[in-house]
């Protein structure tokens, strides 16, 4: 499956660094909850550099994104973001893939094949 997973962490923190370093960006790193977090990052940094640094990371790092939380503390601006493990490559059992696929077939009013497979949990 590739790299083990503390490679993938290390190999995702290292990429976040290097698009925020140069932005003037400042971060802090934490563990993950679930088991396809490779990492929690924490942004901080004025306003709009932290706000256009999120979407090039889209980008630069080999993982989704899921942002926790955001807030204007003091003079900075925090942004909380999971960075999880690819949706293609979870496994296919895994709770956090199929709350993933749910919210994406939701999104989109899925039809009733869809509908009956998401309520019956045998979605993948």
């Amino acid at each position: 499956m590739g790299l083990e997973f503390d490679d993938r962490v290390l190999e995702t923190r290292a990429a976040v660094l290097r698009a925020a370093v140069p932005a003037g960006v400042r971060v802090s790193f934490g563990d993950g909850r679930r088991r396809t977090d490779l990492t929690l990052a924490l942004l901080r940094g004025e306003r709009l550099s932290v706000l256009t640094l999120a979407p090039r990371l889209t980008e630069a790092v080999a993982a989704d994104i899921e942002i926790v939380r955001s807030a204007q503390v003091g003079h900075s601006y925090e942004l909380m973001m999971a960075l999880t493990d690819r949706l293609d490559q979870q496994p296919l059992r895994a709770p956090e893939r199929r709350a993933k696929l749910r919210g994406m077939a939701l999104s989109t009013a899925p039809d009733d094949e869809t509908a009956t497979l998401l309520e019956s949990g045998e979605a993948p």
